[in-house]
C-alpha cells in the first residue's frame, strides 16, 4: 500500500523542482525528503528519481507515480471532507489570497454567515496582490484567488484552473478637489492629465500596469508616478493632500473621500473585472463549494446596492 506523505513528497518534487524547495513546502529537512523518496522508491520497486548533476529529476516511472499522486491525494481530500459533509458537518481549512477592494466588499460581507452555517469551517486570508498567486494556487499552497483583471491585460488562462468574472467595474480619474480639472463635472481627457503627479499602487501589479499603458495609449504620455501604495486609504491621501491624480476603480468609493473628485474619462472606457480562481474540480470539496456560493451571493448584494458595477462580464 502506497503512502499518501511519501506520494505528497514526491509530487511536491515534480511541482517545485529541488530537495530544498520541498523541504521548505513541507516543513522538513532535506534529509529527511530525500529519506522518504528513497523509501517510496523501495515500495514501488523501480527508481522515481535520478540524479542529473546536482539536481534531482523524477524518471519515467516517477513522471507516472506524480501524475497519480496528485489525483491520489486529491481523492482522499475530497473524501475526508465528504465523510463529515456526509454528517452534516462542512470542515476544514480553506485558504483565500484576494485584493483589498474583493475582500472588503466581498468575502467580507460573506463571512458572518458562513461563521454561522459552517462552524467547523477555517478560513486562512491573506490581502495580496503578486504575479505569482495563480502559480501557488496550482501548487496547492493556497485553494481560492480573488484577482484583479482589465481587459487591456487580462490574465492568461490555465487548463488546470478554473476562473470565474464575478464583477465587472468602471474605472475613473480622482482628482484633487482643487484641481483645474475639477471645476465642473466634465469628463477629463487622458491627455490632459500629462503634467500631473501620480499615485498608483507597487510595480508589478495589475492596477500600475494599467495606468501606465493607459497614460501611453490614451493620453501619448508615460505618467509620472510619485506615490506608491496597495492601500487605498494611503492613495485617497496621496490625491487629497499631496496633489497626484489617479485611476481608481468603482468600488474603490472614492465619492466618499474628503478632498477628493470623481470624474468619468472622456476618452477611455476602463474596466477592471473581480476575478475568482480555483483550481479545476475544487469545488468537489464542500469546504471549497459553500465558500464560492456564499462569494456569488455576496457578489450578487453588492451589485443590487451598485447598480454602476455589472454582475459577470458585460
Amino acid at each position: 500500500m502506497l503512502d499518501l506523505g511519501r506520494l505528497r513528497v514526491l509530487r511536491e518534487l515534480k511541482l517545485r523542482g529541488t530537495l530544498g524547495a520541498v523541504a521548505e513546502a513541507l516543513g522538513y529537512t532535506p534529509s529527511a525528503v530525500s529519506q522518504q523518496l528513497a523509501q517510496l522508491q523501495k515500495d514501488v520497486g523501480v527508481p522515481l528519481v535520478e540524479r542529473v548533476g546536482r539536481r534531482l529529476r523524477l524518471t519515467e516511472p516517477g513522471e507516472v507515480l506524480a501524475e497519480h499522486a496528485e489525483a491520489l491525494l486529491a481523492r482522499a481530500e475530497r473524501a475526508e471532507e465528504a465523510a463529515l459533509a456526509a454528517s452534516g458537518r462542512v470542515a476544514g481549512v480553506v485558504r483565500i489570497v484576494g485584493f483589498q477592494t474583493a475582500l472588503l466588499h466581498v468575502l467580507g460581507p460573506a463571512l458572518p454567515h458562513l461563521a454561522e452555517a459552517y462552524p467547523d469551517l477555517t478560513l486562512d486570508v491573506v490581502d495580496e496582490e503578486f504575479h505569482r498567486v495563480l502559480h501557488a494556487l496550482v501548487l496547492q499552497e493556497i485553494d481560492v484567488v480573488l484577482t484583479d483583471e482589465y481587459a487591456q491585460l487580462p490574465r492568461p488562462r490555465r487548463p488546470e484552473l478554473s476562473s470565474e468574472v464575478l464583477i465587472t467595474e468602471l474605472m475613473r480619474v480622482v482628482l484633487p478637489q482643487d484641481h483645474p480639472l475639477a471645476r465642473d463635472g466634465a469628463p477629463v481627457r487622458m491627455a490632459d492629465l500629462a503634467g500631473c503627479s501620480w499615485a498608483s499602487t507597487h510595480i508589478g501589479t495589475n492596477h500600475a500596469d494599467l495606468i501606465e499603458r493607459a497614460c501611453v495609449e490614451y493620453g501619448g504620455f508615460r505618467p509620472n508616478v510619485r506615490y506608491r501604495s496597495n492601500d487605498l486609504l494611503v492613495v485617497f491621501q496621496m490625491v487629497a493632500r499631496g496633489g497626484a491624480v489617479c485611476l481608481v476603480p468603482d468600488l474603490a468609493f472614492a465619492e466618499r473621500q474628503d478632498g477628493i473628485v470623481v470624474r468619468e474619462l472622456a476618452d477611455a472606457r476602463l474596466h477592471r473585472r473581480m476575478v475568482l480562481w480555483t483550481r479545476a474540480g475544487a469545488d468537489a470539496r464542500p469546504s471549497v463549494r459553500v465558500l464560492l456560493k456564499e462569494l456569488r451571493r455576496s457578489a450578487d448584494a453588492l451589485v443590487e446596492l451598485r447598480p454602476t458595477c455589472v454582475r459577470g462580464t458585460p
